[in-house]
């Protein structure tokens, strides 16, 4: 298919941005027929912290219905360590009393709309004072015999709240995980708590530090094997040059490594099983952040009910006016967020047939209190493209109301809680992610490839002992074969997911496609160049491939993987390569080889990330972003044949058809931006979108600006007046350069003299969002990149209009102040507060932040087109 051809890239700066006619659309969900109902799953959900646990009914109350306001659909209580001087207040975890309080938090969040998941412990990982040495966590070591045994790492729970300090469980012993959760059967039946009241248990990353034995391994080892790993000790645990490697080969090293890899991998799966089946037997459905485990990611996140990534850090995007200051960010570029990595997920989810694919979002987005609303909405966007439909914040933390600002604090959150000055404008975000949700959540995903994750590669290794997938260090997935294939096709527009070796046996071919264990349809399997493949691996392919499935190997596998029956699985591999070889395509091209069935999606040319997804009705919804330094404006052919193209947009809820030729669908998206396209084959009542492109210059909007700071602190600052925009902190004294809030600027003037069919108004540089009112009428909350608005034409008056922006800045300076005047706000325990590169914080040598309206602020006149 040729590139899209481009129109005039200005045009889609006016595509977009805030498009709202009336402030309706804007301040509430929308009713009509384009827009699903808004449920609390469709909302974005946060991740609650419980300071010691030290809460009282009347501020869980409070903070939940200021969840409720803000758009909030659930959360997720993980108690940890407290506050200083508030230790008469802690709750010891699993007592009837904070039983009482879990039971008071689930009543009042349902009448409030709202849902509440719960970690399965305090901290991370699963750990506490009830867990004995013989179920603790263990690694392997040689004893004076010289065989293998556990020893206790004495890892403690991390970030622990009272009541659940204590050993970290053995994650690969579900025996031991049975007696761990006989503490929550017990009080769970003392405090009678209703069932269906909890949605869902929850189990953080992988965090077992050291965990390498289990007292069960040998024994599981040899069923799975054929062989006694004791055999192989001293070499198992070797490091190089070490004489006990001497008789083995690199690649016998390799392949016994393989086989205790491999057992460790199955050990886990057992255990989160376990895991599993115990909440669901109490009526809880599962989310699992299954990364940083040493197994296969794919089956691990498939086997909960809700796969769950987290995306740590923050990306350099191009997106004109995106901030990204070298010292608010990590140091370590490695903990770059990584699509690859992040559609693990989702893949598991969507082969799986889950409804739901979660991310904890924003960890670390910048430094404590440099986060803003417009920073976060690049991440999430991508996410969604990933195939992520339901945002975990990460997070907020409960305060009691009488803590001072700027209250109980986590040391690696973005503080998406009432204290922070932009919490009155986070609704806005939260609307945005909950219609975006609403349509990412039905339907099925509608990906054409399956592309296969050569696990065994990955643990046939002769270095090392353990291998743990991260999504910190991710060399395991970009580096390799699977990874630079699975870039390829985005970078082309083809769409994949992920499948795993034991999904491939679920999957049957049907009338030439191929249908998963969630009974999701995909077009063809792709197999990158694989050194190790199990035999019930090619076997599953031959027998697919026999049927009349369409599969394409970049290279035949070489060989089976690990060392245990190695010749007689290498007959049985030799026999099924003979079975597959009359209907193996093999093909390094593998671009080239899947472009007869697959479709490709033009929107990849154009730069622009997407996702494509069905219903049972044959419609299909696309999601599109533009994360790009580029405005795109021009036609697009959609994968997906369609009559009509309906276009909606998230930010404000309007939508209406798009203009169409033999092109394609026309295309308006600014960097920063996005839209969701609807398409259909039946007639369409909608209106048409509105197309608009500038009538004539924009006009700048000056004269003197009236500022009157409205809330925050610590106190307000007096009323200004200035012709020049510039940060609130060079006005005044030091009340505006410490405060954090909120501040109405106030402008009159007269209405260009020109014809329009509507406006743009644009607010250039905003620190960090505004709520725009025109003439008393509230118009839209400009909280994302780019801070424009457009504006119907009846609300721009011949003459004398008032122009009114309630912008909000961060908490940096106030918080800068505070450590400059050395006043104790950092009295968390444990961890207290660090700063994003683990060290101590301290913000009292940090230079003012901007704040405020910086501007140039215009206004410019707009004219309907037909493409």
């Amino acid at each position: 298919m040729p590139a899209p051809r481009p129109v005039l890239a200005f045009l889609a700066v006016f595509a977009l941005t805030c498009f709202s006619r009336i402030s309706a659309a804007e301040n509430s969900t929308s009713t009509d027929s384009a827009w699903p109902e808004i449920t609390r799953e469709n909302k974005p959900w946060t991740r609650w912290w419980w300071p010691g646990s030290a809460v009282d009914k009347a501020s869980l109350t409070r903070q939940l219905e200021q969840f409720a306001a803000a758009g909030l659909g659930g959360v997720e209580i993980t108690p940890i360590y407290g506050a200083k001087g508030y230790e008469d207040r802690y709750i010891d975890y699993l007592s009837p009393k904070w039983m009482e309080m879990l039971e008071h938090t689930a009543r009042e969040a349902r009448r409030l709309g709202l849902g509440v998941d719960m970690a399965t412990g305090t901290g991370w990982p699963f750990g506490g004072p009830w867990i004995p040495p013989a179920d603790a966590n263990t690694k392997a070591v040689l004893n004076s015999t010289g065989k293998l045994v556990g020893e206790p790492t004495r890892q403690l729970v991390k970030r622990p709240g009272p009541g659940g300090e204590g050993l970290v469980l053995d994650p690969y012993s579900p025996d031991a995980l049975g007696r761990y959760l006989a503490k929550f059967d017990e009080a769970f039946t003392a405090a009678q708590l209703p069932r269906g009241l909890i949605r869902g248990q929850f189990h953080d990353s992988f965090e077992y530090y050291g965990a390498t034995w289990t007292a069960k391994l040998p024994e599981v080892f040899r069923a799975m094997h054929g062989y006694d790993i004791q055999t192989y000790a001293a070499a198992l645990l070797a490091k190089p040059g070490d004489p006990a490697l001497a008789p083995l080969s690199p690649d016998t090293l390799g392949r016994v490594k393989s086989d205790y890899r491999e057992t460790l991998a199955r050990l886990h799966l057992d255990y989160l099983r376990a895991w599993v089946t115990w909440s669901h037997d109490h009526g809880f459905i599962v989310r699992n952040q299954s990364h940083g485990a040493p197994g296969n990611l794919l089956d691990l996140y498939a086997n909960a009910d809700i796969a769950e990534t987290e995306i740590f850090g923050s990306t350099p995007f191009p997106i004109p006016g995106l901030r990204r200051d070298p010292a608010d960010i990590a140091n370590n570029a490695q903990d770059l967020p990584e699509s690859l990595v992040v559609r693990m997920a989702s893949s598991a989810a969507h082969v799986a047939g889950h409804a739901l694919a979660s991310s904890e979002t924003a960890t670390w987005l910048r430094d404590h209190w440099k986060e803003s609303l417009a920073f976060a909405k690049p991440e999430i966007d991508r996410i969604f493209a990933d195939g992520i439909n339901h945002v975990f914040y990460h997070g907020s933390v409960f305060s009691p109301n009488d803590a001072p600002w700027p209250g109980w604090l986590f040391y690696a959150s973005t503080q998406f809680q009432p204290h922070n000055p932009w919490w009155d404008d986070f609704g806005a975000l939260n609307r945005y992610v909950a219609r975006v949700q609403s349509i990412l959540q039905r339907g099925q995903p509608d990906n054409d490839i399956l592309l296969y994750w050569p696990f065994a590669d990955l643990l046939d290794d002769e270095a090392g002992a353990v291998k743990m997938f991260t999504v910190h260090n991710v060399k395991w997935l970009p580096d390799q074969p699977v990874g630079k294939i699975a870039r390829a096709l985005m970078d082309r527009g083809y769409t994949f997911d992920y499948i795993s070796d034991a999904q491939l046996q679920q999957t049957r071919s049907e009338s030439g496609a191929l249908l998963t264990g969630g009974s999701n349809r995909y077009q063809i399997i792709v197999v990158p160049a694989t050194r190790r493949m199990p035999v019930a691996t090619l076997q599953k392919l031959a027998a697919l491939a026999a049927s009349g499935a369409k599969i394409i190997f970049e290279k035949l596998p070489d060989d089976v993987p690990g060392y245990g029956r190695l010749a007689e699985r290498r007959a049985e591999f030799k026999t099924a390569l003979a079975a597959l070889s009359p209907h193996a395509a093999v093909n390094s091209d593998v671009l080239a080889a899947v472009a007869p069935h697959a479709r490709r999606e033009a929107l990849a040319d154009a730069g622009l990330n997407f996702i494509r997804r069905t219903s049972t009705s044959g419609t299909h919804d696309y999601f599109v972003t533009n994360l790009t330094a580029r405005p795109f404006a021009g036609w697009i052919k959609l994968g997906a044949t369609a009559q009509s193209v309906l276009i909606l947009n998230p930010l404000d809820g309007h939508h209406g058809l798009a203009a169409q030729s033999a092109q394609g669908m026309f295309l308006q998206i600014a960097p920063g931006e996005s839209l969701l396209l609807r398409t259909s084959n039946a007639p369409s009542r909608s209106p048409a979108w509105p197309y608009r492109r500038p009538a004539a210059a924009a006009v700048p909007l000056t004269g003197t600006w009236k500022i009157s700071f409205l809330q925050g602190g610590p106190e307000l600052p007096p009323a200004l007046e200035t012709t020049e925009l510039k940060s609130w902190t060079d006005f005044g004294g030091d009340e505006t350069k410490r405060f954090a809030g909120t501040a109405r600027y106030r402008l009159e003037f007269d209405a260009p003299i020109a014809t329009a069919d509507d406006w743009l108004l644009d607010l250039g540089d905003v620190r960090e969002s505004a709520r725009v009112i025109l003439n008393g009428q509230p118009i839209a909350t400009a909280w994302s990149l780019p801070f424009r608005v457009r504006i119907a034409s009846a609300l721009l008056k011949p003459g004398r209009n008032l122009l009114e922006l309630d912008v909000t800045n961060l908490a940096a300076n106030r918080i800068r102040d505070m450590d400059q005047r050395k006043l104790p706000w950092k009295i968390m325990r444990d961890a207290n507060v660090l700063n994003i590169n683990y060290k101590p914080f301290d913000a009292s040598g940090w230079p003012l932040t901007p704040s405020g309206l910086l501007g140039p602020v215009t206004v410019t006149p707009l004219k309907a087109f037909t493409p």
